[in-house]
């Protein structure tokens, strides 16, 4: 129990030394949306700097949901999880609900869903197999979404972003080999994870130009925490409240403002300015970060081919950083940080 809660209060610590990037993005956006009117480079910088600080809350999601489980069933701890983040959402944000249309509820729900099995594949993965293991694979989304973008749009993403997405995966590959390593179920649900995310990515980067990204982040969460509900109890006992200790409900605190809440809301609304496959790299930097902070509290040893995986993944992350800038110097073809191409919007594709 003591080294759950030193998890939690160290993770919280990593988590608050970049809140000001976080707090920078909310605070710019929330004011009558005035992000729209910074120039490109600083909208883009603010995009990957609220993405890449949600990857190190996601990053710490695999470890504490993993030890919740000792205590929870997973439906119930994902019922849990996500009532009291739709509650949090829907307190501050429900005004903004009244100005969708039934298009954007039917649009959001069916992303509510997406994440719905996404999150089954998530929980019921990590009961037979590690975090670690699951934060790596998960990770293995980022090559998937180029693919995907492909196919649903007709059309190739940035060469640039591209190429910084299959380097990207190269160093998750390079720090998660281990000789003589085996796979299991839960290994293969978390490769069905990584589908979910992926899919979940490029939803998520369509739906925000749509439509107000804060309301579909309510919507989302809200359908999401309706089927959690509705299956935990269907197939799962009522957990004893009684019996969970106090760290207990912290962590299911943690991983709802934390993991959840926050990543998000952070998401929906970044990618509203960030290419898909530029969002995918980001994020998939969960992984990594997930690995670090098990070496800073001690579960994990670092080593030479994680530093090597380590610096292939940030040079895969420096070059889509580069992509805009880089695209508008020499004029190469690729979707803006607008999902626009040629003046037309990526959902007209």
């Amino acid at each position: 129990m003591r080294s759950g809660m030193i998890t939690f209060e160290n993770n919280i610590i990593l988590l608050f030394v970049h809140n000001r990037i976080l707090g920078g993005m909310l605070y710019t956006y929330f004011s009558e949306g005035s992000v729209l009117y910074l120039d490109e480079k600083k909208r883009v910088l603010l995009a990957d700097g609220a993405m890449f600080t949600i990857a190190i809350f996601w990053g710490s999601g695999f470890g504490a949901t993993s030890w919740l489980l000792g205590f929870l069933s997973p439906m119930w701890l994902l019922a849990a999880r996500f009532l009291l983040s739709s509650a949090i959402l829907l307190a501050l944000f429900r005004k903004r609900l009244r100005f969708l249309t039934r298009r954007d509820i039917t649009l959001g729900c069916f992303l509510g869903v997406l994440l719905y099995f996404t999150f089954v594949a998530h929980i019921i993965g990590l009961v037979f197999t590690t975090a670690g293991k699951q934060s790596f694979i998960a990770s293995s989304n980022v090559v998937m979404v180029p693919f995907l973008f492909a196919l649903f749009y007709r059309r190739l993403p940035s060469v640039i972003a591209t190429l910084g997405a299959f380097l990207t995966t190269a160093g998750l590959l390079v720090m998660a080999f281990t000789p003589g390593i085996t796979y299991n179920f839960g290994d293969f649900l978390s490769l069905v994870l990584a589908f979910g995310i992926a899919l979940h990515v490029l939803a998520v980067g369509n739906l925000s130009r749509r439509m107000d990204p804060i309301a579909l982040t309510v919507i989302q969460l809200s359908t999401a925490t309706v089927l959690f509900l509705v299956t935990a109890m269907a197939f799962e006992p009522f957990p004893n409240l009684r019996a969970l200790a106090p760290g207990v409900l912290w962590g299911i605190l943690y991983v709802a403002v934390f993991v959840t809440v926050i990543p998000f809301l952070v998401q929906t609304v970044a990618q509203r300015f960030s290419p898909e496959v530029h969002a995918a790299i980001l994020l998939s930097l969960e992984g990594p970060f997930g690995y670090l902070i098990a070496v800073i509290i001690g579960q994990e040893v670092l080593n030479f081919q994680v530093v090597l995986g380590g610096l292939i993944i940030l040079a895969g992350v420096i070059l889509a950083e580069f992509d805009t800038f880089l695209r508008k110097a020499f004029h190469l073809p690729g979707l803006d940080e607008h999902g626009e191409k040629d003046g037309k919007e990526v959902s007209d594709a």
